[in-house]
């Protein structure tokens, strides 16, 4: 974190915490939904969790996204009005959520309401500069009158600084925090006989590398039987599908579909690598979930991956969209499983240090308690 702040006396504060449904399917939901999940850490601070969601989860009808909308504009007004809340905490990505957050920035502006806006996408500021000028300043505003802009990289603070979006003093860096799945399990009991089982888990998209991937495992055709890789998550399924047909790769590749809750435990707990050779990322949750399952890591040298976790000590990583890098670093770790072990203890044993839901829950409560 960046700005000095006073060591805060440890009173009680509420935050009402703005974003997409705990349901729903994406990164800024699977961290609310920890943060639910893990009230108890927060409270333990000193932080009262509210939640007022601007969307449902992925398959409700326009009309309920609207309305849903809708209350959570009515939760936020009421709950100002009647001062219910200490400080808000806005968490927005791109496009509609952009668009949607900054609403009810604008809205804290207008009724003089303390609040924090974190930008959980890295791509925000390559997006930013084209956007339409009256988006572009409605976003700058409600950046600006923030008490804090919350990022989640070093990547991000520098180039919110370059854009003037904030002083440097009301700049943080708060990274991601999951609970601890595994409870101690050791990495090496995650080893299984057999195949080397692959996982992906996140938006099917060339954002997240899965073109990459399946180059990759093309390039690993004839190590076919040796390893099997299943591909979670949402995006365009039909033609997914349609792609490991027609390149012959479904007896390799499978579709696991979407997996959360105890189901999610079970796949990382009985998988051997974790893999992501995303393009961009913010902060990628499901990178800190195989970290606390002790798994090795592949995944891609670029902003927000470099901050969880560096290469050849916790992860391997490669250049994005280089499937033959990418092919070399799966085959390295199918061949030894002595890499894998160490790789995933020492990958578990900086999420014990670093990226806890406790260690959230105190960095937020400094910033929450400098606000008030």
């Amino acid at each position: 974190m960046t700005k000095t702040m006073n060591e805060p006396s440890k009173r009680r504060l509420r935050a009402l915490q703005i974003g997409p449904d705990k349901r729903a399917r994406g990164g800024i939901a699977s961290l609310l939904h920890a943060m639910g999940e893990g009230a108890t850490a927060f409270e333990n601070m000193g932080v009262e969790l509210q939640f007022a969601s601007t969307t449902r989860p992925s398959g409700s009808g326009v009309l309920h996204k609207a309305m849903a909308f809708l209350h959570a504009l009515c939760r936020v007004g009421g709950a100002l009005v009647k001062s219910e809340v200490d400080v808000v905490h806005i968490h927005a990505a791109l496009k509609g959520s952009l668009f949607r957050k900054t609403l009810i920035a604008w809205i804290c502006i207008l009724f003089g309401a303390r609040y924090v806006f974190q930008i959980h996408n890295g791509g925000f500021f390559d997006r930013y500069p084209k956007m339409v000028g009256p988006g572009r300043f409605f976003v700058r505003v409600a950046l600006r009158r923030a008490e804090y802009v919350i990022v989640l990289s070093n990547y991000m603070r520098e180039r919110a600084l370059k854009e003037c979006f904030v002083s440097a003093d009301r700049c943080a860096i708060v990274y991601n925090g999951i609970a601890d799945p595994v409870h101690g399990r050791s990495p090496i009991e995650g080893e299984h006989a057999g195949a080397v089982r692959i996982i992906f888990l996140g938006l099917i998209s060339e954002a997240k590398g899965v073109p990459t991937l399946l180059d990759a495992v093309e390039i690993l055709r004839g190590r076919v039987g040796e390893f099997t890789l299943t591909v979670y998550g949402a995006g365009d399924i039909l033609a997914f599908e349609k792609v490991l047909t027609s390149r012959r790769l479904n007896k390799v590749v499978t579709y696991g579909g979407w997996i959360g809750g105890e189901e999610k435990i079970s796949v990382f707990s009985s998988a051997d690598i974790f893999v992501l050779p995303s393009r961009s990322e913010g902060f990628s949750v499901a990178v800190l979930e195989a970290m606390a399952h002790g798994l090795p890591i592949i995944s891609t040298s670029i902003p927000g991956v470099l901050d969880a976790v560096r290469n050849n000590i916790e992860a391997l990583l490669v250049a994005p969209g280089d499937a033959v890098a990418l092919a070399v670093a799966i085959r390295k770790l199918i061949d030894n499983q002595d890499v894998r072990i160490r790789l995933g203890v020492a990958a578990r044993r900086r999420y014990l240090e670093y990226f806890t839901l406790e260690k959230m829950a105190a960095e937020l409560y400094r910033i929450y308690a400098s606000c008030v």
